[in-house]
């Protein structure tokens, strides 16, 4: 009675897609499988899958179960590696051989599971595979390590550039125009997922020919490879062998603006529709609250009764807050609009001493690393001490960018400081206001009133504090 056999291919890289590798396995394993005289019934074949990562090898996994139901009874492969480069795994297939009888056969020579000697030729060979993994991924880690040294890119064609015959990075001008655009979009305050309706509505695509999302638009501005830096692991270490898009200080204002936790929201996309939400505390648990929809709810007795728009503590465990939206809302912004009306220069229109003083600081930081630089470049300090020195002064260097940044008057927020608050507050939509509300530090705690007391407003039970300084008392409402 013939035996029932299975044929596994695998090959680990097939960067052109065509197959031939595991085309060629086949051929050799067919021949196999006729000189042994057994019974092909199915070839699982995965192309292009690593047998050592993570990542599942479907045909593997389906193999495994046919030989578990009893489908095949045999396995033909070009090689052990081929099935497995793991001793665990092999392991795996060396107790399925005990329990079910398996059979395997490879091109190179069959290996008797069953038997004491088949078994430590399969693990010989398994550790063999192994062994050159190991090396492999070794030499592949020194490869990359040096490429970055010497500022070379790798990997798919990166949005702005293009490449040249050589796999060097040429600015794609149409592309290098919109990163430009996008940057001083997100540094006036616009909201990521505004700015990709914008690109998605105009057909700007990603490089690969997708529509923009907040994920990919927010990754590719933090790419260091957009001010001509290249990284490795998440850390800077050369500068690129191509031309910079934005230059270095107008990055890392982007980079610590996109990485401020403060800029965490509840939003995924969407226009905004409440202005609190997110930004107004649970007077009893601390976390935000959100806004509610309103709704008309229909008694049994025909009856209706109009809930209207609240915001609301939703975290489970409390829930113990619950305020008209309308009557927050407003109490907010006559706060906001007789601060701005009276301190908005000075607290939109930014803050020139501090800017000057900023500036300064940059300026001898900046001296320091071109000093350090020309020391190790005459030979005066060793390469170990450069870096010692960059990893010190680049983290100064950064969080003075960031107070040049903060002490910048915004040219967009310009008409919130002055007479015409109130006329550019009404006109303002949402997300501009709540721009507006953490660009003046405002923390706002809704605190709870007790049962059956929701009909009357009080405004004492919002609590606003302020974490900039305001001249004076703040105006009451």
């Amino acid at each position: 009675m013939s035996v029932p056999a299975g044929i596994y291919l695998r090959i680990s890289r097939d960067s052109e897609g065509l197959g031939l590798g595991v085309q060629r396995q086949l051929d050799d394993c067919e021949k196999l499988v006729k000189q042994l005289g057994w019974e092909l019934v199915q070839v699982y074949e995965d192309n292009d899958v690593s047998a050592t990562k993570r990542k599942p090898r479907p045909a593997y996994v389906r193999m495994m179960q046919d030989v578990e139901r009893g489908a095949i009874k045999a396995v033909a492969v070009w090689d052990v590696d081929r099935l497995t480069r793991t001793p665990r795994e092999l392991e795996d297939i060396i107790d399925q051989a005990d329990r079910v009888g398996l059979k395997l056969a490879s091109v190179g020579g069959d290996i008797d599971l069953a038997t004491e000697q088949g078994r430590m030729m399969a693990r010989m060979k398994g550790t063999v595979a192994r062994y050159e993994v190991e090396q492999q991924r070794r030499r592949q880690k020194a490869k990359h390590r040096q490429l970055a040294a010497a500022g070379t890119h790798i990997g798919k064609r990166p949005f702005g550039w293009d490449f040249r015959p050589d796999r060097t990075l040429a600015i794609n001008p149409e592309e290098a125009a919109v990163i430009r655009e996008c940057v001083e979009r997100v540094l006036a305050g616009q909201a990521l997922w505004r700015i990709c309706i914008d690109l998605n509505q105009r057909g700007i695509t990603t490089n690969s020919g997708k529509a923009w999302q907040s994920v990919v638009l927010r990754q590719m501005l933090l790419r260091w490879r957009n001010c001509g830096v290249r990284t490795h692991h998440g850390k800077a270490v050369a500068l690129g062998q191509w031309e910079a898009i934005i230059d270095q200080p107008t990055h890392e204002r982007v980079v610590a603006l996109l990485t401020d936790p403060g800029r965490r929201s509840s939003n995924r996309g969407s226009e905004p529709r409440y202005l609190l939400t997110s930004i107004a505390r649970c007077g009893v648990c601390g976390r935000d609250l959100v806004g509610t929809n309103e709704y008309t709810y229909v008694l049994k007795t025909g009856r209706t009764r109009f809930y209207p728009h609240t915001y609301t503590c939703p975290h489970s465990g409390c829930m113990k807050v619950r305020r008209r939206m309308a009557d927050v809302d407003e109490l907010v912004t006559q706060v906001v609009v007789g601060v701005l009306e009276r301190d908005g220069v000075r607290l939109l229109g930014g803050d020139p001493g501090v800017a000057a003083h900023a500036r300064t600081r940059i300026a001898a930081l900046e001296a320091k690393l071109a000093l350090a630089a020309d020391q190790f470049a005459d030979d005066t300090i060793s390469g170990d001490q450069l870096r010692r020195v960059s990893e010190r002064i680049r983290p100064q260097l950064a969080a003075e960018r960031g107070r040049l940044a903060a002490a910048q008057p915004s040219p967009e927020l310009t008409e919130f400081a002055g007479s015409s608050v109130r006329a550019a507050w009404e006109r303002a939509d949402v997300e501009t206001r709540k721009h507006i509300i953490r660009l003046l530090g405002m923390d706002i705690v809704i605190k709870p009133i007790g049962s059956g007391k929701g009909r009357i407003f009080d405004p004492d039970a919002v609590q606003i504090e302020w974490t900039k300084a305001i001249v004076g008392r703040p105006p009451s409402p």
